[in-house]
């Protein structure tokens, strides 16, 4: 298909995917919205409800993004030429998610959000790919797809606490706190990792606003506010540190 057939596609799989998703978040697609069916099954993973705002800005990045694909400039062609049909898959799996998700699929929609996340990793990887990207590559194909990579990576986490809520997991005698607790602190190091080893610095800033939001919502549950209270700015700490050795390295 030809550079200009796939700057369409890009634009209509976008203009698809925000469709979907509102009809998903006002509660048109299944009789409940996102966030009522999310709070149905509470976990002490769940951030407050106003961290999931941070969707306006993935898809405003989005946009950006597809707007520069549509650019005629050496640029765009390999912006366009580097997602080649991922883009369009990532579209997909979005859809397919928010589609079993809102009518309660949520095994299934655990799984597609696995396949969700190792698209979005590839796609990291190829708009990285070849000579160092200009400030335009960086700011309208690289950030848009590292905070995206970043959101779904903490979403994965807590569709995983929603599931076992559904399924009725135990824990293994662990302590549900026990357990959110400990995977904030995997999520804030997993940020340090991004920013590090692919100069990802979106990856720790996303974990500390969910983070902070699961601080929020649990305020009054000092199992989980107190340690969330402290791995917010250790968190984005820990990342300007490991953004700034990973870029002398890379240098």
């Amino acid at each position: 298909m030809s550079i200009r057939r796939w700057q369409l596609v890009n634009v209509l799989v976008l203009m698809a995917v925000i469709a979907l998703n509102g009809l998903a978040a006002s509660g048109a697609m299944s009789g409940d919205s996102i966030g009522v069916i999310a709070n149905r099954y509470r976990s002490l993973f769940l951030p407050a409800d106003y961290v999931f705002g941070i969707w306006s800005l993935i898809y405003l990045g989005l946009m950006a993004s597809t707007v520069y694909q549509a650019l005629p400039t050496a640029g765009a062609v390999r912006a366009v030429e580097r997602l080649g049909v991922w883009w369009a898959v990532t579209g997909a799996l979005n859809v397919a998610w928010l589609t079993l998700f809102s009518f309660g699929q949520f095994a299934l929609a655990l799984v597609v959000m696995l396949v969700f996340l190792a698209t979005l990793v590839m796609i990291g990887e190829r708009v990285r790919r070849g000579p160092l990207p200009t400030l335009a590559e960086r700011a309208f194909v690289i950030w848009p797809q590292d905070l995206y990579l970043a959101w779904i990576s903490v979403a994965l986490i807590a569709n995983s606490f929603q599931v076992a809520h559904v399924v009725g997991f135990g824990g293994l005698g662990i302590p549900e706190s026990t357990w959110a607790v400990g995977m904030m602190g995997v999520a804030t190091l997993l940020g340090a990792v991004m920013a590090w080893g692919r100069g990802n610095w979106l990856f720790p800033l996303t974990v500390a606003w969910a983070v902070r939001g699961i601080g929020a919502r649990y305020a009054d549950l000092p199992a989980i506010a107190v340690p969330a209270a402290w791995l917010v700015p250790a968190g984005m700490a820990l990342g300007a540190v490991a953004w700034w050795v990973g870029a002398r390295r890379r240098a």
